[in-house]
């Protein structure tokens, strides 16, 4: 069965949450207050049944200027826009902000409902019709979404809405079903004999009861008890769906608004990301180089700083390239959209693309590779996010991610590629790792040797461990990169420090100050100590000493050893670590297979 979302948008008191209702037969203000004030102030749902192949999710969303945070939750992942405008009033702010946020999220297909028309008379429907579609063109660009004509009151226009939104479900190309899982969460609650569970728009992929999912940005693996869309029991659930998942494994507490549900290892959370941003003609103000903002990606919101490719000003009604620096990590995937809103007023001020997730330092030198993930043939985005991933190359479970190709499509153009090569689970660029991987071998044997001489000598180094082949590199078993005296300066004072925090290191930022370098660099030492096996990532924020995960992993086994599971308050008191760090490192020992969480407590895993 099909699955489309379809989001309202418009002004408050135009109609959205009663045209729903007569549509649906579902009330979706859900509050108390919000049903006595007769004000939507958070996102409700209601199924809409149209045809039998089909189904409908419609999202209604708050039209008042201060719950559009609340509308951005709501209109992330729709397919489509029910736009209501009261004929007797016409366009108003909220109406063009409306109009405005739906562009910049990529939403090109909608209808308008011109609500309310039993209360004007002909003429006044004509003009408010008309003021609509200037609007709507001013905006979109394009004067292309149809104007039904309705009145909840009297039911007048509702069937013929409901037949442009079959003809418009119908029109709709099907999200692709295989690809990765990825579901935004916009709500989470408790319930009884079934636990937490979470409702949202599911994004992309599959999930069926009995998978295992995570959740991000916290990193929790989860089983799927149950699933439901709107209220129904299912077996599994595909995009494009109003989706409510019942996890096992996962406290309600950290399962917020703005997380998100994933499938899969390749998922992760990053606090940097390559974007282009576009600033529309009618928004209040322009972002200056290293802007505080607020940014709107899936269901959550975070604070960061836009940093533009020329450190320039992106003004009114233009396009730029930017670094989006995070202050708490976001999920993203390459082609997702975004909103900006100012920090203070609160206005919505632009919108973006994601293009590449936490980019290099020297990210202004991969702007054609970006142009080309972004605007590109499937197989260009695919070629480009290769070629960016450079000697390393790039796994093969990154490939749709990295480059926003779903899944299928994306292993069908790497196993047609000429260009492109896979050497075990990675994928590199051919021409440039066949150039690469041998070049320090071929300076040292100049021209008097064929390649393919060159070629067989290594391997049989290789096999024999003289050098060790990894990927395209090649170099030798003792090889360790060389740090400049000030760098290595930096990396003795990062050991000290993670020595002496033991299992309670400081935040990455207040890190990077302690030792004296900028953020960039200390993710790069970071990384350094990792490869080396002297430090251990706990999560994404929290690196801590080999040798004191290993003395956690000890305490752990004993506390959780004894023969009954084992309250967080016992590790607790055997670690002496508060919830901040206790949480993470217990769900690193799960993920790690040291202990296993179940209802009652934890308990050690067989060795």
């Amino acid at each position: 069965m099909k699955g489309i979302v379809l989001g309202t948008a418009g002004h408050v008191d135009h109609g959205k949450t009663a045209l729903v209702r007569a549509l649906t037969g579902v009330e979706t203000d859900r509050w108390a207050e919000e049903r006595e004030r007769g004000l939507t102030i958070d996102i409700g749902f209601a199924p809409l049944h149209v045809d039998a192949d089909l189904e409908v999710g419609v999202v209604d969303v708050p039209g008042h200027e201060d719950f559009v945070k609340n509308m951005l939750v709501g209109s992330t992942g729709i397919d489509a826009v029910l736009l209501v405008v009261a004929a007797d009033e016409g366009p108003m702010p909220q109406t063009r902000e409306h109009l405005s946020i739906a562009r910049l999220l990529g939403v090109r297909h909608g209808i308008v409902a011109l609500n309310k028309v039993d209360r004007v008379e002909p003429e006044w429907r004509e003009l408010a019709r008309d003021a609509t579609l200037e609007e709507s063109g001013r905006i979109l660009g394009h004067r292309d979404w149809p104007v039904v004509e309705v009145s909840t009151l009297t039911g007048e226009g509702l069937t013929e809405l409901r037949a442009h939104i079959l003809d418009l479900a119908n029109e709709l190309p099907a999200r692709p079903e295989e690809d990765v899982f990825r579901m935004p969460v916009d709500r989470a609650f408790s319930v009884a004999g079934a636990g937490t569970v979470v409702t949202g728009t599911t994004w992309s992929g599959r999930v069926t009861t009995g998978d295992t999912v995570r959740l991000l940005p916290v990193d929790l693996r989860a089983r799927v008890r149950s699933l439901q869309v709107h209220g129904s029991d299912r077996d599994s659930v595909g995009p494009g769906s109003r989706a409510a998942l019942a996890l096992v494994g996962v406290e309600t507490s950290r399962a917020t608004r703005g997380a998100v549900v994933v499938s899969g290892a390749a998922w992760r959370s990053h606090r940097r990301f390559g974007a282009r941003i576009e600033v529309p003609p009618e928004s209040p103000r322009e972002i200056r180089h290293g802007q505080r903002v607020r940014v709107f990606l899936g269901t959550g919101e975070v604070m960061a700083r836009v940093l533009t490719e020329r450190r320039e000003t992106v003004a009114r009604g233009t396009v730029a390239w930017a670094l989006v620096d995070c202050e708490t990590p976001v999920v993203a995937r390459t082609r997702d959209r975004f909103i900006l809103r100012f920090y203070s007023p609160v206005v919505t001020i632009a919108g973006g693309q994601v293009a590449e997730r936490d980019p290099p330092r020297a990210w202004r030198r991969r702007l054609e590779s970006w142009r080309a993930l972004l605007d590109g043939s499937p197989s260009g985005a695919i070629h480009a996010a290769v070629a960016l991933a450079g000697p390393t190359g790039l796994a093969a479970e990154n490939v749709p991610l990295a480059s926003g190709v779903p899944a299928a499509l994306a292993k069908k153009t790497l196993e047609s590629s000429a260009r492109l090569r896979r050497v075990r689970e990675r994928w590199f660029d051919g021409d440039r790792a066949s150039a690469e991987s041998l070049e320090s071998v071929r300076q040292t044997v100049g021209k008097r040797f064929s390649s393919e001489l060159v070629d067989a000598v290594v391997t049989e180094l290789a096999e024999r461990g003289v050098v060790v082949v990894s990927g395209p590199g090649i170099r030798l078993p003792d090889h360790a990169p060389v740090l400049r005296p000030a760098e290595q300066d930096a990396l003795e004072s990062l050991r000290s420090v993670l020595e002496s925090a033991r299992l309670e290191p400081p935040p990455p930022a207040e890190l990077a100050a302690r030792v004296g370098v900028e953020r960039d660099l200390l993710n790069d030492l970071l990384r350094l100590l990792v490869e080396q096996r002297e430090i251990v990532a706990i999560t994404p924020e929290i690196y801590v000493t080999r040798d004191a995960e290993s003395e956690a992993r000890r305490i752990v086994r004993t506390v959780a050893g004894h023969g009954s599971p084992a309250s967080p308050a016992e590790f607790r008191a055997a670690l002496t670590l508060t919830r901040k760090y206790l949480i993470p490192l217990l769900e690193h020992m799960d993920r790690n297979g040291v202990t296993r969480r179940t209802p009652q407590g934890r308990v050690a895993e067989d060795r």
